[in-house]
């Protein structure tokens, strides 16, 4: 007689677990499957852990963005954002001292805002106002410089890229709110019916306004889309509300065509994952347009119709655009200083004491053909980063007659959606600043280094991610079966 034996390996933890997948017990397992599941249950056991740099990050931008100095006067002296900011770059500076590395995280896109600083400093003498210029580096940009070198270096995980994306969200509701609440009772409104903002900085213009509502309503939608937890997405919805309504009370024709813009890239993305929602919001959309004020589309139409704008602000900045094109033509290496367009008081100048109205002139015109190609790299760096991380997201297609392929990226699937909806997030914030910048002189303030900083720390946190499933110690692999011949 003749028996079949097998000399199998006993195991006491359960069936394996090969990419999200159970496998029998004393099979061969994929060694990189096995690698990226051992790696993703670390992950996932971690606890996070909340560094004094980050919180002090997380404070300077909750002052920056709800400014309560503006309410309270009694606090505006005490210049709490700057000692926020102050507090969070000693703390960065130790904690990373402490563990063998650099005072910074350095990257290209870190290089390239200092750059854009130092051609800002280095056009200081050829301004037309030298302490004006001196003025917007030292209030402004270098504040920009340090805090998005502390975010690059703080920003180390998909729940504080939700947690910062989070508090740029609330402060843009409530602002919002405010807005909706002031202008039901007729206040805070300029050219008789348009809603400016109830703070100053950023947000005091109604096209600024709208520029910043449109730009992070784009996330906003998202976790509409994707989040997973019914109680975040109704917040969302809510605070998505209240943008949208303080957006249409701007009247701002630069926020409605980033609007449009901005909506055409989720609708995009959405389609592809939930075509039924897309369906339920176009019909929503349509639903709301009776709702506008007929005020709203009077001033939208003067967007191609020029007799519809009684107050000639379309035809003034056709002449800015030329104006702009103009000084750069005449000052095509150093510009004028940065922040002067305003102040150019040059012969045969026709709008005075204005800005550029358009992001690329401003930078242009004011700090030369340097500036322009710098800040023309960060716009750029800023959308490859979200295509980065959305392919390094990808799994790889299953090919025909091969196993599924392993996930290449260590993550839990909560993490993998909240890198997802921040790229997408970022991706249509993008679009809609990019639009709107068109109409507007922002190439200093604090909005585009914000999404600029989220889609880096997005691709970052991925990249970390995946270099760790490559370089992670091979697992011992369990032994395949051997077939034993007994005879009796």
């Amino acid at each position: 007689m003749e028996r079949l034996t097998f000399n199998v390996g006993s195991s006491r933890s359960g069936p394996l677990v090969v990419s999200g997948r159970r496998t029998p017990q004393g099979t061969n397992m994929p060694a990189a499957g096995a690698r990226f599941a051992a790696i993703k249950k670390k992950i996932a056991a971690t606890r996070e852990r909340y560094d004094w740099d980050y919180l002090w990050m997380l404070a300077f931008t909750a002052l920056l963005f709800f400014r309560p100095q503006d309410h309270v006067k009694a606090l505006e002296p005490l210049h709490l954002a700057e000692l926020t900011a102050i507090a969070g770059l000693a703390a960065m500076a130790v904690r990373r001292l402490r563990s063998g590395q650099t005072i910074a995280k350095v990257n290209a896109e870190v290089i390239a805002v200092i750059m854009l600083g130092a051609v800002i400093v280095l056009t200081i003498p050829f301004s037309i106002w030298p302490g004006g210029s001196l003025a917007v580096f030292s209030d402004i940009y270098v504040k920009i410089i340090l805090i998005f070198a502390l975010m690059m270096s703080t920003i180390t995980s998909p729940r504080r890229l939700r947690q910062m994306t989070w508090v740029m969200i609330i402060a843009s509701g409530y602002i919002a709110g405010r807005g909706v609440v002031d202008y039901l009772r007729g206040v805070n409104l300029v050219e008789g019916d348009r809603l400016r903002g109830a703070i100053g900085g950023m947000f005091e213009n109604p096209n600024d306004l709208a520029l910043n509502l449109v730009t992070f309503l784009a996330p906003t939608l998202f976790i509409i889309i994707q989040d997973k937890k019914p109680s975040r997405r109704i917040f969302a919805s809510l605070l998505a509300v209240l943008m949208l309504a303080a957006t249409v009370a701007t009247k701002s024709r630069s926020g409605f065509l980033g609007l449009i813009a901005m909506a055409f890239v989720v609708i995009y993305y959405t389609a592809r994952m939930k075509p039924g929602v897309v369906f339920g919001v176009l019909v929503a959309g349509l639903l709301a347009l009776p709702v506008m004020p007929s005020s709203f589309w009077n001033r939208m139409d003067s967007i191609m119709n020029a007799e519809e704008d009684p107050t000639g602000s379309r035809a003034a900045r056709v002449r800015l655009l030329n104006q702009g094109v103009e000084v750069f033509a005449d000052n095509p290496v150093t510009g004028i200083g940065a922040g002067q367009f305003q102040n150019y008081n040059a012969p045969g100048v026709i709008e005075k004491w204005r800005v550029t109205h358009n992001v690329w002139l401003q930078v242009a015109s004011e700090l030369g053909i340097f500036g322009l190609m710098v800040f023309f790299f960060l716009v750029v760096r800023a959308y490859s980063a979200n295509f980065r991380t959305l392919r390094m997201l990808r799994i790889p297609r299953k090919r025909k007659n091969q196993p599924d392929p392993a996930d290449p990226v260590a993550m839990t699937e909560e993490q993998r959606v909240i890198v997802d909806t921040n790229a997408k997030g970022m991706m249509a914030a993008l679009v809609g600043w990019t639009v709107c910048s068109l109409f507007a002189s922002v190439a200093f303030n604090w909005t585009f280094y914000y999404v600029l900083a989220l889609a880096v720390a997005g691709r970052e946190i991925v990249a970390s991610r995946r270099t760790a499933t490559i370089t992670a110690p091979e697992p011992k692999t369990v032994p395949a079966p051997r077939l034993v011949r007994v005879h009796a």
